[in-house]
């Protein structure tokens, strides 16, 4: 049976069957990647399942996503060994069971190295910073199910966690030397992180939304 009839494909079917959380449905790989490619919402592949959100988001979420691409593509502009992707990019970690996931947003080294299910879909490999954008429904599987598989990805340097409802970044940052992985949460606008040696503040992140 193919997942285009094992599973919803539209926001509205997926939504009476989730009722607006995150729905997860037991699947194989390959029935991930006809899913991902039918689909109106976004979808991600963990733990022989496959994990499900509606493709609607909120204002503000919107906006904090697209000020952080926009930051970053300014800071790499007219850098030809880095591209930024947005959510629509997805990026595969072989080191965790082959998960797919579509972070908010990444930036990633060129050439890059890709996972080709087949011509014409692939995923990431090598992404060098990814960040999500935080809400109530996806807080924990942000951290719980996310994070420890974005660890693993071997030319991963940073990772940043934006919150939605106040002025707040946490980052994740490995340290070379040891492979560890630091953890620094900011606040406030006058606060900023390093992104190749060159300053984020959250002002600029956050703008005039409510602090």
């Amino acid at each position: 049976m193919s997942a285009t009839v094992k599973f919803p494909l539209s926001n509205l079917e997926l939504f009476a069957l989730a009722k607006g959380e995150i729905a997860r449905f037991p699947a194989t790989f390959e029935e991930y990647w006809e899913l991902l490619e039918a689909a109106e919402y976004r979808v991600d592949y963990f733990d022989h399942e496959i994990v499900a959100s509606m493709s609607y988001e909120s204002e503000n979420h919107s906006i904090l996503a697209s000020r952080l691409s926009y930051l970053l593509q300014n800071l790499f502009w007219n850098n030809p060994n880095f591209k930024v992707h947005n959510s629509n990019r997805p990026v595969c970690i072989p080191d965790c069971e082959h998960a797919v996931f579509n972070p908010d947003g990444s930036l990633v080294a060129q050439p890059a190295q890709l996972f080709e299910y087949r011509p014409g879909m692939n995923a990431e490999l090598t992404p060098v910073l990814l960040f999500e954008v935080l809400s109530k429904n996806t807080r924990l599987y942000d951290f719980g199910d996310k994070l420890p598989c974005y660890k693993k990805i071997p030319s991963l340097r940073q990772i940043l966690y934006v919150e939605l409802l106040h002025t707040e970044v946490t980052v994740f940052e490995r340290i070379e030397e040891t492979g560890q992985w630091l953890e620094t949460n900011l606040k406030g606008p006058e606060a900023a992180f390093q992104v190749s040696n060159q300053p984020v503040f959250l002002r600029d992140i956050y703008g005039d939304l409510p602090a």
